[in-house]
């Protein structure tokens, strides 16, 4: 079944690699302290995290551009500096329009 979301739902896509030997570490802090801090954010919706081997993947749902561009300039940088001892490079950051969600019922 697919439905359709409320118009102006943004996702937005945050992708980098974890440091080698900083998976553990990688994952302590997104559960103790990113997504605790995403939960608080005005406009958060859900978070999707993906993992594979050192690859992440997370996608991130906001009501609206504003919430979105609020938590981008407001937020996100001190959440990408805490991260950055556990990353290789950089994050690729990209925002999309939300416009379906599949699910079985």
């Amino acid at each position: 079944m697919i439905k359709n979301t409320k118009n102006g739902q943004i996702a937005r896509s945050v992708r980098f690699d974890i440091a080698t030997n900083k998976n553990e570490e990688f994952q302590t802090l997104f559960r103790n302290e990113i997504l605790p801090t995403l939960k608080k954010q005005d406009g958060f919706k859900d978070e999707l995290l993906l993992v594979k081997d050192q690859h992440v993947l997370a996608i991130s749902v906001w009501n609206d551009m504003d919430s979105a561009r609020k938590y981008e300039t407001a937020t996100y940088p001190q959440l990408d500096k805490k991260l950055r001892p556990v990353m290789s490079g950089n994050a690729t950051v990209e925002t999309f329009k939300y416009d379906a969600l599949s699910t079985i019922s």
